[in-house]
């Protein structure tokens, strides 16, 4: 690839970053909500903008589903993938890639007569796409060519590992582009919002070849019911927090609902999984 044979983990800010040996310079960067957020900028002062439609969706998915891998064997939660978060995340990656820079402090830059021009905090870039947040963190990363490698450096860095595996997150988005000067850039947002409160399948795998699927609920309830694809719901019974569930008996795309009551508070949660046809 021509590049020197080793790869740097930029840790987030205030912490010294770490050297070690690979056939590929690679480069991360983890930040958190440890600052309070700039005001939403929005569209108008170029903070944010459309969100491009994926180079590989795929890739993205597949970094999602591997993170939460990581949190099911720390015994975390895992997180939901939301599109206002994957919008945030595909547009930095892009950003990043066609202006061609890749910093620690995360925040929004644009090329202007050849030099970089601060638009705004990382905070207000994301807040633009994901409102109403209550935590918020971010892990980029560049010159990873798979999710495998991206997914492994973090979690080789202790302080990208420690906002993986964080249980103030309850969602996710994650962007993925290439070009640059180090080819591949990946952006993974990380978030929670007042008043949702999200229902997973199977830890975002794309696609089942069983209807037996598990599925996790965030929140703290007294009862739940579900439903497939929009129909009937069963019986209102006491809420567990990850429940096996059997999804209608049709391949492709299905769909669970979930309600959940606690007295006078009430809310739902709702996910889809590909359910693969089985063959005959």
């Amino acid at each position: 690839m021509g590049l020197t044979p080793r790869w740097r983990l930029l840790a987030p800010a205030g912490l010294l970053a770490a050297v070690l040996a690979l056939p590929l310079e690679l480069r991360s960067t983890g930040l958190s909500d440890g600052q309070e957020p700039e005001a939403a900028a929005g569209l108008a002062s170029g903070c944010a903008g459309d969100a491009p439609a994926p180079v590989d969706a795929a890739f993205e998915q597949r970094v999602a589903f591997l993170v939460n891998l990581q949190r099911r064997a720390a015994g975390v939660p895992p997180l939901k993938t939301v599109e206002a978060l994957t919008r945030s995340a595909r547009f930095f990656a892009r950003l990043m890639a066609e202006d061609d820079y890749f910093l620690e402090d995360h925040d929004t830059y644009r090329r202007s007569g050849g030099r970089l021009v601060r638009v705004c905090a990382w905070s207000a870039r994301i807040g633009a796409f994901y409102p109403d947040w209550t935590a918020l963190a971010e892990n980029i990363g560049s010159g990873y060519e798979t999710p495998e490698e991206v997914v492994a450096g973090w979690m080789g860095s202790p302080a990208h590992r420690a906002g993986i595996l964080d249980r103030r997150h309850w969602e996710t988005g994650v962007g993925y582009w290439t070009g640059g000067s180090e080819g591949w850039y990946w952006a993974m947002d990380f978030g929670r919002r007042a008043g949702v409160f999200p229902a997973v399948i199977d830890g975002e795998a794309p696609s089942t070849l069983s209807r037996r699927v598990r599925v996790h609920v965030y929140g703290e309830w007294q009862e739940m019911r579900a439903a497939n694809d929009g129909g009937a719901f069963g019986r209102w019974r006491t809420f567990e927090s990850d429940f096996d569930w059997t999804l209608a008996d049709a391949a492709g795309l299905r769909t669970v609902t979930v309600q959940m009551r606690a007295g006078r508070r009430a809310a739902s949660g709702i996910d889809t999984i590909v359910l693969e046809a089985q063959p005959r």
